[in-house]
């Protein structure tokens, strides 16, 4: 989170008076946390009616090649389409959460760049010491990134040379002024493979894409959910129209963006937006709303899961918007709490939204809460419903070591300081060959 950069198991605003001491990386603390209908499908034809006339449209239509998971097509079949037009609910910036940012002289109506960072991204630059260790220790880091987890850069160059439509990915990262010095290290990293890219802050700062986003209540720890209610629906209110996902997390967030990529353009996650059953042919008006990320089971509750914020979220348009237009205004919006990623999940399930099974197929993980060789090293307590481990309890039939990763792994949590440039020289081969023999 953005205070202090640690992140404790996530709590219930309803259930919790007082959220507990944050802990970075410890599995010992208490952990972290519609009925609306919208667009109702035509009522299917009844069986044994041989009056009724059948859908002819629907035999044009294309499958995925693999249907989804029984447990995913429950999730989007639960959720109802939305309409993909922008609807522009900001009654003039008045109030929050659509005040918007100002600019570095506090003055309001600024309208941060997105694209800046893309077009010019910064050099990357690794002193030559730090490299070499960083390349060199063999350590469970190492071992994850290597043995394991990979970028698909294939597919990407493919796509690329295709010319075919890419999917636009518009990067959100959380972080307060006294967080300013970690944004170097993303922007000279993954920050520039995003479409759009911005920084939420208390503070401008075009140097590093930082937006001072004006909301409810003071600017702390325990009123992130004000802040994130605010920073969303200035990315509503501004670019929602340019991009077709939008991912938050924090300062300390790792993406792997052509993964990413790969996953949101695969047929499984362009199925689920549409509805579950056949893919999209690019004439959709209306999208099934997606909220992606790592599931947790509130206290080992599947009936309450949320998707945690350490390697933040990914949803599309459709959830963006119902969120925003809907969520906000209905659900929560003087709460003040840092449990933002259970807030979020709490406000989307009150409209038939819940967080969908992210693992591949394989059972693996896309968007991990911990480091590569955190991941790599953990192993369940004997009886994790009843541990005093939050992460074994609240972890829904996760995997052991390195299967614990997909092989496309998304996302990764706590990467601070020279973890940054060593997880990504470490991802996209620019380690040295001699430190790789070594």
């Amino acid at each position: 989170k953005q205070d202090n950069g640690k992140e404790s198991p996530p709590q219930k605003e309803e259930k919790h008076d007082e959220p507990p001491q944050q802990k970075e990386e410890s599995h010992n603390e208490t952990p972290p946390q519609r009925e609306g209908k919208q667009n109702e499908p035509p009522p299917a034809v009844e069986k044994g009616n041989a009056d009724a006339i059948p859908d002819l449209a629907q035999h044009d239509k294309k499958k995925p090649s693999v249907p989804l998971r029984p447990e995913n097509l429950k999730i989007v079949e639960q959720a109802k389409p939305v309409l993909l037009a922008f609807e522009d609910i900001s009654g003039g910036h008045k109030e929050h959460p659509h005040m918007g940012a100002t600019d570095e002289n506090g003055v309001l109506g600024y309208i941060h760049d997105e694209t800046a960072l893309r077009r010019n991204p910064p050099a990357f630059e690794y002193e030559a010491e730090k490299m070499k260790n960083a390349c060199t220790l063999r350590d469970n880091n190492y071992r994850m990134m290597k043995e394991r987890v990979f970028v698909d850069m294939d597919y990407d160059k493919k796509m690329v040379e295709s010319g075919a439509k890419r999917d636009k990915i518009f990067c959100l990262v959380y972080t307060i002024d006294k967080g300013h010095p970690k944004i170097p290290n993303i922007r000279e990293t993954w920050g520039p493979k995003c479409d759009g890219f911005m920084v939420g802050s208390n503070k401008t700062d075009p140097s590093i894409g930082a937006v001072n986003i004006v909301h409810e209540g003071p600017e702390e720890y325990n009123n992130i959910w004000q802040k994130v209610r605010s920073m969303w629906s200035y990315i509503y209110d501004n670019y929602y129209e340019k991009y077709d996902w939008f991912h938050i997390g924090g300062d300390d967030l790792f993406l792997l963006i052509e993964n990413l990529r790969y996953y949101l353009e695969s047929e499984e996650i362009r199925t689920a937006a549409n509805g579950g059953v056949y893919l999209p042919d690019g004439t959709e008006t209306t999208q099934t709303p997606l909220l992606l990320g790592r599931r947790f089971a509130y206290m080992g509750d599947m009936n309450d899961i949320f998707d945690s914020g350490g390697s933040g979220y990914t949803m599309n348009k459709a959830a963006l918007k119902l969120l925003v237009t809907e969520g906000f205004t209905n659900y929560f919006p003087h709460a003040h709490t840092f449990s933002e990623d259970t807030m979020v999940a709490k406000v989307l399930r009150k409209m038939s939204v819940l967080p969908y099974d992210t693992k591949d197929d394989d059972g693996g993980e896309r968007y991990m809460p911990f480091l590569p060789g955190h991941h790599y090293g953990y192993r369940l307590p004997p009886d994790p419903k009843n541990s005093k481990d939050w992460y074994a309890k609240y972890s829904i039939n996760i995997k052991e070591g390195p299967e614990h990763c997909s092989p496309r792994s998304i996302a990764f949590h706590y990467v601070k300081d020279d973890m940054m440039k060593r997880l990504f020289s470490l991802a996209y081969n620019l380690c040295p060959k001699e430190y790789m023999e070594a």
